[in-house]
């Protein structure tokens, strides 16, 4: 078979193990390893010439979810088959998206179970007669 019907012959089918090469050579931000290594490829799945992955990660901006798209999507067309079809489900994982817990620092004051603050950023619109009727 001449080369170019190969690549043709070999492209027809894509596998797992093609995809994940070929995001091996997308470098996480801040992290210095690619993303297969440093483990935000969470999942994996080809379905004739459609792909699925799954990826997390550590920046919650909106240019951080965007740009790994559009990395991911250049590097699966480049490497392994340019008119695959590709669906990137990103997650986003960091502290800063987990919920505290709401605390009161400081002595705990006897008698006293909830506080409520009512604030305005301007005047006259009631603050003193609700925090009177509470």
């Amino acid at each position: 078979l001449s080369k170019k019907l190969k690549k043709k012959v070999i492209h027809m089918k894509l596998n797992k193990q093609d995809v994940l090469k070929a995001l091996e050579k997308i470098t996480v931000p801040g992290e210095g390893k690619n993303m297969v290594e440093s483990g935000a490829v969470t999942n994996v799945m080809v379905f004739g010439d459609e792909v699925v992955v799954d990826v997390t990660i550590n920046n919650p901006s909106l240019q951080a979810r965007k740009k790994t798209e559009v990395e991911i999507l250049k590097a699966i067309h480049a490497e392994v088959y340019e008119k695959a079809k590709i669906k990137i489900n990103v997650k986003v994982d960091t502290e800063a998206a987990k919920p505290k817990t709401n605390e009161i620092k400081g002595k705990p004051l006897p008698g006293i179970k909830n506080i409520i603050a009512v604030a305005s950023g301007k005047g006259g619109v009631g603050k003193s007669t609700v925090t009177a009727n509470l």
